[in-house]
């Protein structure tokens, strides 16, 4: 970038900054302005989703468009599981929108609109993009649109590509390969999902879901890439990722086999359940995966589950949970106590041929 770029760069971002008149504004999103075309290209493309919010899980969140027919990449959460799900497009149309496809471990879902000719990112070559350029992230933080109003648009510096090694609340973050990392502040409710576009207004990455770094104690500002976006697109359509259960909830990757050793996979009675191993002396009965077709799977058991109890036997942490199993052995039933978002929920376990060590 010439320097007299970066000059009317950073006029034009000083100018938004003390909110300058109308005509200047105009200006900078037209075709004349230093980023008017990244930031068209992105909010023509980058969707408001409206969902189910359960205690500190927002309703709403932003999704990117990447085909013409309606494919939308978005943030997985519990939003998606609302049977009233919707899309509003660029235009202010309102549509009902499926889950078509999730990645639990890239923390992604793929969503599907019956529409045509919509305006949309390809997800063909990464642009090359390097330390220092200039990004813009088109988002809806906060709700701020709800309508036909355009969502929000930042612009900032790529600081560069990283590891990902974070957290959400209690739980590791599963997500543990490369990201992109920029100053604009994306971390805040609604942005996952959003697109992270190069000056020229090309697709470089999508907004990651808010994830708190174990190594900086900060929140991080990134996207994922777009060869992992491209590679979890193409996994959902070529069918090799599972598709969503009849109940609406997310259904788990094939579980790895028991290995000698494992701790955290408890196999009483083949309950089916994976919980997470986190840091700390005491790991809480966080459930990270559960196996289809298992037994806790039929009893309604989900990932993101805390184990408070079995069968009336508290279970503050993993050790617990493990305890209590064995001295189970041999029951036919089981009574689980949850902890899902806010709510406490009883599930109640039925086990095919009791338990066994």
């Amino acid at each position: 970038m010439t320097i007299s770029r970066l000059g009317a760069a950073i006029s034009w971002i000083a100018a938004m900054a003390l909110g300058s008149s109308a005509a200047l504004r105009a200006q900078a999103v037209s075709a004349g302005g230093p980023f008017g075309e990244a930031i068209r290209r992105g909010q023509e493309r980058v969707v408001k989703i409206y969902g189910g919010g359960i205690g500190r899980e927002h309703g709403y969140g932003s999704g990117t468009i990447i085909s013409s027919h309606g494919e939308i990449i978005t943030a997985l959460s519990v939003m998606l599981d609302a049977p009233g799900l919707r899309v509003v497009l660029a235009d202010g149309r309102r549509l009902p929108a499926s889950v078509t496809a999730r990645d639990e471990r890239r923390q992604l879902a793929l969503l599907k609109v019956e529409a045509t000719d919509l305006p949309f990112f390809e997800l063909g070559e990464p642009p090359g993009i390097e330390i220092g350029d200039w990004v813009v992230a088109a988002a809806n933080p906060f709700k701020v649109a709800e309508g036909a109003e355009p969502v929000s648009v930042a612009v900032g510096i790529f600081a560069g590509r990283a590891t990902i090694d974070a957290r959400r609340r209690n739980q590791e973050f599963p997500y543990d390969g490369q990201i992109l990392l920029t100053d604009v502040i994306v971390s805040s409710p609604g942005s996952a999902g959003g697109a992270l576009l190069d000056a020229h207004g090309n697709l470089v990455g999508v907004i990651g879901k808010a994830a708190f770094s174990d190594l900086t104690s900060t929140w991080l500002n990134y996207a994922m890439p777009l060869d992992e976006i491209a590679a979890f697109v193409g996994a959902a359509r070529g069918g090799t990722l599972n598709k969503p259960a009849a109940d609406g909830h997310s259904q788990t990757t094939s579980a790895p086999s028991p290995q000698a050793g494992d701790t955290t996979w408890k196999t009483a009675g083949d309950l089916g359940i994976r919980l997470f191993t986190l840091g700390g002396r005491a790991k809480p009965a966080y459930v990270d995966s559960v196996r289809a077709g298992s037994a806790a799977k039929s009893s309604g058991l989900r990932a993101n589950d805390l184990i408070l109890s079995v069968s009336g036997r508290k279970t503050a942490s993993c050790d617990e949970f493990d305890t209590v199993l064995r001295e189970l052995v041999g029951a036919e039933k089981l009574e689980l106590v949850v902890k899902r978002g806010e709510e406490i929920v009883t599930l109640n376990l039925t086990t095919s041929t009791g338990a066994e060590p």
